[in-house]
């Protein structure tokens, strides 16, 4: 089974537990490593973000400048606290990728200034057309929306695309976190989705089979029709709980494995 996890949070952004408490449970567990992947939200325009008072504590800034001392102050925690216990400590983190003119450019000037191992593509927000207003899925109202939720769930596939694209990433996570709006029937969008998978394939990008589905709905990220196809096309997988908690980290890996037994998964991520 495989034995570490680097789809973590902790108090950094919106985990429960610090750092140290994260790697006693790792070590508790018996994990041969860990890797801390905050998340990494910025927007010039996040402050407007609707959701902004649930958000704001959550690592969501709205420059990259402002945050380079933090962000190296943290992974020097990170691997302070992960030689002091002895265990392999990665230092990571899970970042939205926005859209707006220039971000991109930002990111990758960003990311040189910055101590980092891995990143993680994680996206949480819908965006208008040239990314410049920000929606919290999660907190998403599509009665108040000025376009047809069908157009932001398009939007919200093609911007996975161009993020995976980059090349800036080791591995996506939660391709159908889109599940968590009603109006979203994966059937409607496996055009998109498959585009995504095109672009996982092309650039040898990894991706997670996450078992915070199972925890919250019983079922894992991506669903498993997604899943072998991804096998299929041999993208590299890993196991990740996306714990924000102590008590999830490890969670449902042993369901995990079992899924990928029976889709007959040849190809494991290890960073």
């Amino acid at each position: 089974m495989q034995k570490f996890g680097y789809h973590t949070h902790t108090t950094f952004s919106d985990g429960q537990n610090t750092i140290e408490e994260m790697l006693d449970q790792a070590i508790k567990l018996r994990f041969e490593q860990i890797g801390i992947s905050d998340h990494l939200m910025v927007h010039k325009n996040i402050k407007q973000s609707p959701s902004w008072e649930e958000i704001k504590d959550n690592a969501a800034f709205s420059d990259f400048e402002s945050i380079i001392d933090l962000c190296n102050k943290h992974a020097d925690q990170i691997r302070l606290q992960g030689k002091q216990k002895g265990i392999k400590t990665l230092v990571g983190y899970e970042v939205d990728y926005f859209t707006y003119n220039g971000w991109e450019d930002e990111f990758k000037a960003f990311i040189k200034k910055i101590d980092f191992d891995y990143l993680i593509n994680g996206n949480h927000f819908f965006m208008n057309q040239n990314g410049e207003d920000v929606f919290d899925i999660w907190r998403f109202n599509s009665k108040a929306a000025l376009e047809d939720v069908t157009v932001y769930l398009k939007r919200h596939f093609e911007t996975m695309c161009k993020a995976v694209n980059s090349g800036m990433f080791n591995f996506l996570a939660h391709i159908d976190y889109a599940q968590k709006t009603p109006e979203y029937k994966q059937e409607d969008y496996m055009q998109q989705i498959d585009e995504v998978l095109a672009a996982l394939k092309k650039t040898n990008t990894g991706c997670e089979i996450s078992t915070k589905g199972i925890r919250k709905f019983g079922h894992c990220y991506p669903s498993e029709n997604i899943l072998a196809k991804l096998i299929k096309q041999n993208t590299p997988i890993v196991i990740s709980d996306d714990a924000h908690h102590i008590s999830e980290l490890g969670s449902y890996f042993e369901d995990a494995e079992k899924i990928l037994k029976r889709l007959n998964c040849q190809r494991r991520l290890k960073l």
